[in-house]
């Protein structure tokens, strides 16, 4: 049996690991980098809209439709019930309009693109458990069926460990709309929800 491929296969392995102990190049895979949300820019980033400003999504049949935020409310996430496990500090209600001149659906429920996200951080907006009007809002689902040229009017809610930050919305053909949130309470169209805050619906 003939040694020497055995052989030079393990100097060729020595010498390569030596080379990286020496400062060379390492044969290795670099890390994996950290998932940041898109449109970490912050201010450069020249999607970021504020309140009250439009972004044109696709529904799910690949449609136009236009979606506005027009009102945020944070209350705090143990106001309805002390038992709950905390899933965040507090409970953020996002109101929106959609609208669209052919009617359809922006998504299903169970597609969860309604996000919330500062930094590295993504909370989904399924994830409401400990919001004080949770059951209230179900009839401003942002997940019905919108008709053609009348806007509908929606509310999402979400657990968030921070005030501000911002509110994604993605669409199935890989659109983005993001909102800059601020630290308090803006616009309008909480109503529904804010109203419930310290009584049951």
């Amino acid at each position: 049996m003939n040694k020497a491929p055995v052989i030079v296969l393990l100097a060729v392995s020595v010498a390569v690991a030596g080379c990286a102990e020496a400062g060379g190049e390492p044969y290795s895979q670099p890390p994996e980098a950290v998932s940041q949300v898109p449109g970490e820019g912050g201010a450069t980033d020249p999607a970021l809209r504020q309140i009250g400003q439009t972004v044109t999504l696709m529904d799910d049949a690949g449609r136009p439709m236009q979606v506005t935020l027009t009102g945020i409310a944070y209350r705090d996430a143990f106001a309805k019930d002390k038992t709950l496990p905390l899933n965040g500090k507090y409970a953020l209600a996002a109101a929106f309009t959609m609208k669209s001149a052919t009617g359809g659906n922006l998504g299903q429920q169970r597609d969860n693109h309604i996000m919330w996200a500062r930094g590295p951080e993504m909370t989904e907006a399924l994830n409401y458990t400990d919001a004080p009007w949770q059951g209230c809002i179900d009839a401003f689902t942002p997940y019905a069926t919108v008709k053609a040229d009348e806007e509908y009017k929606a509310i999402t809610d979400l657990n968030v460990p921070v005030k501000g930050g911002k509110l994604l919305i993605k669409d199935h053909y890989g659109n983005t709309a993001r909102w800059a949130l601020p630290e308090a309470d803006t616009g309008t169209g909480t109503e529904p929800a804010t109203k419930f805050t310290t009584q049951n619906c």
